[in-house]
C-alpha cells in the first residue's frame, strides 16, 4: 500500500472539527504503552488502558478518523457477538459526556434473488431468542416500510429493528477527547516507523517525530499492521471500500439500508445526505489504497435510480475511498501478537468495526493487565494465524527491521 497523504477529508470528518487533536511540539520520552493507530481501536483501547492506570501515548499519522473508521457509512448493527452487544457504547457516552449521533433507526437488507431471500428465511429461523431481533419480509411489505415502490428484482428483505446509526468521526473523537481526560496523549500527524527492542526489557518505537521507549505496544492501525507483525501478512489483507455522498434530498430513508448481506449500503444523514457504499464488484482493479475507483463510483451513482423508480436526481457532493483490513477467516485478531512479547494486536475488523469497538478495546485492555496472551476470546487469538503455533513458546521479537 502507498501513503495516501491525507486528502480531502470525509462527509463525517467535513462536519466536525477539522483539527480537535493538533500535532504536539514534542513527543514524551517514554510510556508504559504505545499505541499505533488512531481510530476507533486505537482511541478505544488507549482510552480503556488509561482507566487502568499508566500512561498511554498514541501515535496517528494523520488525523484520528481518518482511516476506515471515519470512511464507513455509519451504520451500527448488533451481530451474535457478546462485544457487538451496545451496552458497553450506551455506558460510555453516557458517563462520558458526549453525543456521537447514535440513534434507532432500524435497518432493511433487500434481496436481489431469490436465493438471498431464502438464505434470509433461514437466517431467520435459526436466530436465537436471546438474539436481536429479526424478521424476514416480503418484497410488498419491504416497500410498505420503506413508503416508496422498488425495483420489481427484490426478492424480499431482512428486517432488523434493533438496527442504529451513527456518526462515526464524532465516536472517535468524542472517545478520544475522554481518553484525553484520563491522561492519554495524543500525537497525530506522527508515524511509527519502526518498533524494536529497547532499554529494561522494553521496546522503542521510532516515529517521524523521534523516538519513543515503551513497556508495550498495541498495533491498532488497520491493514497496517502487517508492516510491523509479518507473521500476520498472510493472514490479514487489505480491500478498498468506494462511498459518496449526495447533496441534502427530502426525507426518503428513515432506517439504514443494504442490499444482500451488505454488497451495497446507504443511510440518509441527519442533514439529508445519502451516504451510500459499496458495488466492489464494478473494480477492475485489486488495488488496495485509497484512490476512487471509477467504474464503482459510477456504479454507486446508478444505483438507487435503479433501486427505486422515480428517485429523485441526486447530485454528488463529496466521494471517498478507504481501505479495510479483512481476515483469512472473516473474525478479527485481538490479542498478543504470535511469537512476539510486549506486542499486542486489534485490527481484522474488515469493515465492521463500529458495533465492537468499544468493548474490543476493553477486552483488550483488560487481556494486557491479566497477561491474557489469547486476548479476550480464543475466537480472536491472533496466533491462529500461525498454524501450528502453541502459545507456550512464543521467544523473540517481531517488527525488529
Amino acid at each position: 500500500m502507498t501513503d495516501p497523504g491525507e486528502g480531502p477529508p470525509t462527509s463525517w470528518l467535513a462536519a466536525s472539527d477539522p483539527d480537535p487533536f493538533p500535532a504536539p511540539d514534542a513527543l514524551p520520552p517514554a510510556a508504559d504503552v504505545v499505541v499505533i493507530g488512531g481510530g476507533l481501536m486505537g482511541v478505544s483501547a488507549a482510552y480503556w488502558l488509561a482507566r487502568r492506570g499508566g500512561s498511554v501515548l498514541l501515535l496517528e499519522a494523520r488525523r484520528l478518523a481518518w482511516g476506515a473508521s471515519g470512511r464507513n457509512a455509519g451504520i451500527h448493527l448488533a451481530g451474535l457477538q457478546a462485544m457487538e452487544d451496545d451496552t458497553v457504547l450506551r455506558k460510555v457516552i453516557g458517563e462520558e459526556g458526549f453525543d456521537p449521533g447514535y440513534r434507532r433507526t432500524g435497518h432493511l437488507s433487500l434481496a436481489t434473488s431469490a436465493g438471498v431471500w431464502e438464505q434470509f428465511r433461514a437466517e431467520v429461523a435459526r436466530r436465537p431468542a436471546t438474539a436481536t431481533p429479526l424478521h424476514a419480509l416480503d418484497r410488498a411489505a419491504c416497500a410498505d416500510l420503506l413508503r416508496m415502490r422498488i425495483a420489481p428484482h427484490f426478492a424480499g428483505g431482512r428486517w432488523m429493528p434493533d438496527g442504529h446509526v451513527i456518526q462515526p468521526a464524532r465516536l472517535v473523537h468524542g472517545l478520544a477527547a475522554a481518553a484525553q481526560r484520563y491522561g492519554v496523549r495524543i500525537a497525530t500527524r506522527t508515524r511509527a516507523l519502526r518498533v524494536v527492542a529497547g532499554r529494561r526489557a522494553g521496546m522503542r518505537v521510532r516515529t517521524t517525530r523521534g523516538t519513543v521507549e515503551a513497556g508495550q505496544v498495541v498495533y491498532a492501525c488497520n491493514a497496517e499492521v502487517t508492516r510491523f507483525c509479518p507473521t500476520l501478512a498472510r493472514f490479514i489483507r487489505p480491500v478498498r471500500g468506494q462511498v459518496l455522498a449526495t447533496a441534502p434530498l427530502p426525507a426518503l430513508f428513515g432506517p439504514g439500508m443494504a442490499t444482500d448481506f451488505g454488497s451495497v449500503y446507504w443511510r440518509q444523514a441527519s442533514d439529508g445526505s445519502i451516504v451510500i457504499g459499496g458495488c466492489r464488484s464494478a473494480s477492475a482493479s485489486d488495488d488496495a489504497d485509497e484512490r476512487l475507483d471509477l467504474p464503482v463510483q459510477r456504479a454507486l451513482e446508478n444505483f438507487l435510480p435503479a433501486a427505486f423508480p422515480g428517485f429523485p436526481r441526486i447530485e454528488v457532493r463529496r466521494r471517498w475511498a478507504g481501505v479495510m483490513d479483512q481476515t483469512a477467516d472473516g473474525r478479527p485478531v485481538i490479542g498478543a501478537v504470535p511469537w512476539a512479547q510486549r506486542q499486542w494486536v486489534i485490527a481484522g475488523f474488515g469493515g465492521h468495526g463500529m458495533p465492537p469497538g468499544i468493548a474490543a478495546g476493553a477486552g483488550l485492555a483488560e487481556a494486557m493487565d491479566t497477561g491474557c496472551r489469547t486476548g479476550p476470546a480464543p475466537a480472536f487469538d491472533p496466533a491462529r494465524a500461525v498454524p501450528g503455533m502453541e502459545r507456550q513458546a512464543e521467544p523473540g521479537m517481531e517488527g525488529q527491521r
